[in-house]
């Protein structure tokens, strides 16, 4: 039974990471549910009422293939890379390759762009999958650039304005789950182009539980007697590379044992290639390094090792590294800028640098804020972490990542940044945009709610136009058919007035480190630890607010006591917002967005200039820390 719900919770959590991105498979979730008998609201009615027909979760996102089978992969080179496989872990992203044809100039330089579409959710999928832009790929020459995001494509032609046209919807597949354990156990592999010789690779599972699994349902007897016990495995996790010539390099990256003694997780996640690389510093040699990125997912228990497994091609070498920095967080894509020839010291030549986009996952939550963009020099060690509070970089998770000339592409789940990676410490050196969306009001205005269940509205707001943040929607009531109860849904938009509201909780400071990491950092856990300090106001990203799968949904500002049902009557979900005072019993905030009936919006996509503060203030729970006196909590 044990072994049981390992592999049902693996599978669902993998599922929860897909959930949100239209790539759930709703009978795995139901499977899961019916073994386990969890009747939790979200498992049943999120996951599994709102999943869309299942997709492969291999992570090229191609077509299954038998097993073993040689698949192509994305090439990557070291004037023009490919970010692949964002996703990391969970295989929630399936990417095209951008290297095959370069940046496809028909999208990113038409005059003549149809009108995009307004945003909506997918059959079948959480009001909220609308907002989802994390990119999926990057295709970047020059200063021409594109970014395919699930239901968006936006596309920047020799600098110039952005265009947004409707991502091609991929056809979706017949899930099975036995080939979902497959996948993992005997996954096919993929190459990568090295100086006009072809490589392939793959990273997989060893696991008595998916042995077991995937054993034969029944066995003739005779053959079950002469069947010599088979001696135990210890759980592994194996990658594997084949050279041009044939020749098989299997390097154990970590084992079962290995994790726990780390005190990283209890049980090893599945493990996936976040990204291939190839570095090549023109010398008139042959020699060149691939780097691959490993990474797993996480989740009730589940983690691995982050680690960086480097290939030369010349004399056949494998080394693998493990940067303690990077424990514990799950690696989504990879890019190098720089050579490996050039000194540490030198000022007319950068040394070789693996950039590295990081992120964390949950149960029910496929992604929260990490490390950042981590800038991680093999020569030296040395690390540096771009964040959305130390940087002008637009989004918390950076999902894709792209190296073209002397620009580094960073794709988030909250925007796009071109950076000059080579001054990349300088504030001057980031150009940045953030995904948006906006919706025009009738002349005569629509009524403003505080509050996502709020009856009784503020009045009517007379804006033109209006920013759309974040759409959400009520459960069924216990007992209540659909019909006799359909679900409401609204919208939040910015409110520049703002409203005063006091909430319920107050804060308290945390006692270690590694709460403190889990709350982005802040030495306070309070109401708005999912916002981050700007400068000027507490903010949240598309990527900072945790979807919460399987405890009700994402969470905003709000009393505790102030519900109905299942739902939480949430101030604000990525509303802007003033702190005006914090104690140990209350928060009082002042919150810039309302509320709009979703049936009276039509929204739009849109992607705009960054704006950071011109007036940069501290942030003002450094002071209030120090007056909460008493430390309790974790």
């Amino acid at each position: 039974m044990q072994m049981q719900i390992q592999i049902l919770f693996q599978m669902a959590n993998k599922l929860a990471n897909t959930a949100v991105n239209g790539q759930a498979a709703s009978n795995v979730t139901r499977l899961s549910v019916a073994r386990l008998g969890v009747t939790s609201l979200v498992l049943a009615s999120m996951l599994g009422a709102c999943a869309p027909a299942p997709t492969s979760l291999t992570n090229t996102g191609e077509a299954e293939t038998e097993t073993g089978e040689v698949r192509e992969a994305d090439t990557d080179s070291a004037g023009k890379q490919a970010s692949k496989n964002s996703a990391g872990a969970e295989g929630d992203r399936t990417n095209r390759s951008s290297e095959e044809d370069g940046v496809d100039e028909a999208i990113a330089c038409n005059k003549n762009p149809e009108p995009p579409k307004p945003l909506s959710a997918p059959e079948n999928t959480p009001v909220f999958e609308q907002f989802n832009f994390q990119p999926e790929n990057i295709a970047a020459e020059g200063n021409t650039v594109v970014v395919e995001t699930p239901h968006y494509t936006f596309a920047r032609c020799q600098g110039k304005d952005w265009t947004i046209t409707a991502t091609e919807a991929e056809a979706e597949e017949p899930y099975d789950y036995r080939q979902e354990l497959t996948n993992i156990q005997d996954p096919a592999y993929e190459t990568i182009e090295v100086g006009g010789s072809t490589y392939a690779y793959r990273i997989r599972l060893q696991a008595e539980w998916l042995a077991e699994q995937l054993a034969p349902e029944t066995q003739p007897a005779e053959t079950a007697e002469q069947a010599p016990e088979a001696e135990p495995i210890e759980d592994a996790v194996i990658f594997e590379l084949k050279a041009p010539d044939g020749e098989l390099i299997s390097e154990q990256l970590y084992t079962l044992s290995e994790l726990q003694d780390a005190s990283l997780g209890a049980s090893l996640g599945v493990p996936s290639i976040a990204g291939a690389v190839v570095t090549n510093d023109n010398t008139g040699d042959e020699a060149a390094t691939v780097w691959f990125a490993a990474t797993a997912s996480q989740g009730e228990g589940d983690s691995g090792f982050a680690s960086l497994i480097q290939y030369n091609t010349q004399d056949g070498d494998l080394t693998v590294s493990k940067p303690n920095v990077l424990q514990g967080d799950q690696i989504t894509s990879i890019a190098t800028t720089g050579s490996s020839r050039a000194s540490e010291d030198s000022e007319n030549s950068k040394p070789l640098t693996l950039w590295l986009g990081t992120k964390r996952s949950g149960e029910g939550n496929p992604y929260f804020p990490a490390s950042g963009l981590v800038a991680y020099r093999p020569s030296s060690e040395a690390l540096t972490n771009y964040t959305i509070t130390n940087s002008a970089m637009s989004g918390a998770i950076p999902y894709q990542l792209v190296a073209a000339d002397e620009s580094l592409w960073v794709g988030t789940g909250n925007g796009v940044c071109e950076v000059q990676w080579q001054t990349a410490d300088e504030a001057n050196s980031w150009d940045c945009w953030r995904f948006s969306a906006t919706a025009d009001l009738p002349s005569e205005g629509l009524e403003l709610y505080p509050s996502f269940l709020a009856a009784e509205p503020l009045g009517k707001l007379k804006d033109k136009t209006v920013e759309v943040l974040w759409a959400t929607q009520t459960h069924p009531e216990e007992g209540l058919e659909e019909t006799d109860n359909p679900a409401k849904v609204r919208y939040e938009v910015v409110y520049d007035k703002g409203i005063e509201a006091e909430l319920s909780q107050g804060g308290y400071r945390l006692a270690n480190e590694v709460a403190r990491r889990a709350v982005g950092g802040e030495p306070i856990f309070w109401p708005g630890r999912q916002w981050h300090w700007r400068g000027d106001r507490f903010a949240r990203g598309l990527d900072e607010v945790s979807l919460n799968l399987v405890g009700g949904g994402p969470y905003g500002l709000v009393s505790s006591s102030a519900r109905k049902g299942f739902d939480f009557d949430h101030r604000a979900i990525r509303g802007e917002f003033d702190l005006l005072s914090l104690t140990a019993d209350s928060t009082k905030v002042k919150y810039y967005s309302g509320w709009m009936e979703g049936a009276e919006l039509e929204v739009y996509p849109a992607i705009v200039p960054v704006e950071l503060p011109k007036k940069m203030k501290p942030n003002p729970l450094t002071d209030i820390a120090k007056t909460l006196t008493e430390p309790q909590g974790p």
